[in-house]
């Protein structure tokens, strides 16, 4: 693939679906172990955010030959961030009105989210719970990527 052909933007579309995908596979093992009203075991899933946007950032670098600018850096995270949330809430309107409406009042008891908590605030709330995330974790990330220094390990 040519180097100009090669976006942050494709690069975050990619992790992001995957991330997206992780999460989803994350909510349903909470809820195969009847876990998933216990809102503190979803916020582990972040670990999946924090892996994809740092693998999505060192393979742009990668396949920029090693450059990359600061602020697309911050990009990938944000977008990885939001495609990744989007897919999530999208997933969860849909769980929510199709198979298990008891989960939101379960939510609405938790004291992480409103007692007015509908399907439409819990899904910007996803949303906006992925994408703020996602840019800190690149700010952190780009720390380390935006080092001239900073070389990709080679694969043994």
């Amino acid at each position: 693939m040519a180097l100009s052909r090669i976006t942050y933007q494709k690069v975050s579309m990619k992790y992001g679906i995957f991330v997206g995908i992780a999460h989803i596979i994350y909510f349903l093992i909470m809820r195969l172990l009847n876990l998933q009203n216990r809102v503190e075991l979803s916020f582990l899933s972040a670990i999946f955010l924090i892996i994809g946007i740092t693998v999505a950032i060192s393979q742009f670098k990668k396949a920029k030959g090693g450059n990359i600018n600061y602020f697309q850096g911050l990009a990938i995270g944000a977008t990885t961030g939001v495609v990744s949330s989007t897919i999530l809430a999208l997933f969860m309107v849909f769980y929510l009105t199709l198979f298990d409406t008891a989960y939101l009042a379960a939510l609405q008891t938790s004291s992480l989210f409103p007692l007015s908590l509908s399907v439409l605030s819990f899904f910007v709330l996803t949303i906006i719970y992925g994408t703020i995330p996602g840019f800190l974790i690149a700010f952190v990330a780009m720390q380390w990527f935006k080092r001239a220094d900073h070389t990709i390990p080679e694969r043994i």
